[in-house]
């Protein structure tokens, strides 16, 4: 069985707002930053994907979906799946609300799961900017 993840942003969402910038290496490894929806996405698809506990510096980040591969894809594990999806993507202080929708292909054995996210209104309240020699705060709440 294989897992699908989707995100997108809803269409009432507000303005795209500063997301921020990240390393990523995703979809060949070539090192490279990458920032705004790209840059969430990928970070609610890295909770998605984490086990519970995987950051040692924060315990509660992650659910790791993959272990529902092996699992029937039954009405009630879809709604867990959905439920934990949401949960997650959530956790993210630029993410205001996320509804998932988890479908099951039995002809592919495929899991898919489509998340829409609604973007915060109100940014985060810690703004740093980091240089290769200091790290300044630029706002704080």
């Amino acid at each position: 069985m294989s897992l699908n993840i989707h995100v997108a942003l809803a269409e009432h969402s507000s303005e795209l707002q500063f997301l921020g910038h990240d390393l990523t290496a995703v979809p060949d490894l070539e090192l490279m930053v990458h920032g705004g929806m790209p840059n969430l996405a990928e970070a609610i698809i890295r909770r998605l994907t984490t086990p519970r506990g995987g950051l040692f510096y924060d315990p509660d980040y992650g659910v790791d979906l993959r272990r529902y591969l092996n699992e029937a894809a039954t009405e009630e594990v879809q709604f867990e799946i959905a439920r934990l999806a949401e949960e997650q993507a959530e956790e993210d202080p630029r993410v205001a609300r996320a509804i998932a929708q988890v479908s099951f292909e039995q002809s592919t054995r495929t899991l898919t799961v489509h998340l829409t996210i609604e973007l915060a209104t109100e940014q985060s309240p810690l703004v740093l900017e980091a240089s290769n020699v200091t790290v300044e705060v630029l706002r704080a709440a």
